[in-house]
């Protein structure tokens, strides 16, 4: 008799807590089925861009050349600073926003302690900015394939 109430017993257990299981696994399913996408609506702007090409030389030594210096530097990464700044100033000279085009020309002199930078290029400001709807939102979601390992994206 004390058998078959401990085997009772036993299948009892074993049935509540099959049913506890079922619960918390049918729990952890829906949360791993949640959808954490992001989508983020970037605002786009129109170009207006000058026709008439710009030219300008600028020149690199002293002051200005320690500045883009630094300890082991590459040549490649050097020519990337040089055409970087030589864009800043020609587009500081000419009250621009963005370089259309630019063409490089970056020439060593003095063995290296001086350097002369021309850009030839067009000058484009940038109009008319403007937040996109949420039609063009509803549009990218089409085209993004879903990831659900990273879940976030920017276009």
């Amino acid at each position: 008799m004390k058998t078959r109430i401990a085997i009772t017993a036993a299948l009892a257990i074993a049935m509540l807590s099959s049913c506890s299981t079922l619960k918390y696994h049918y729990a952890e399913t829906r949360i791993a089925q949640a959808s954490t996408d992001v989508f983020v609506v970037p605002p786009t702007a129109k170009v207006d861009v000058n026709p008439t090409p710009i030219i300008d030389s600028w020149v690199f030594e002293g002051k200005d050349l320690r500045s883009l210096l630094s300890p082991g530097i590459s040549l490649e990464v050097l020519s990337q600073r040089l055409k970087t700044a030589a864009s800043n100033k020609s587009l500081q000279k000419h009250n621009g926003d963005i370089l259309v085009a630019p063409i490089f020309e970056v020439v060593s002199e003095h063995d290296g302690k001086r350097y002369t930078v021309t850009i030839r290029g067009y000058i484009g400001h940038f109009t008319d900015w403007n937040k996109n709807t949420e039609d063009y939102l509803e549009i990218q979601k089409s085209y993004i394939p879903a990831s659900p390992e990273v879940g976030v994206y920017t276009r």
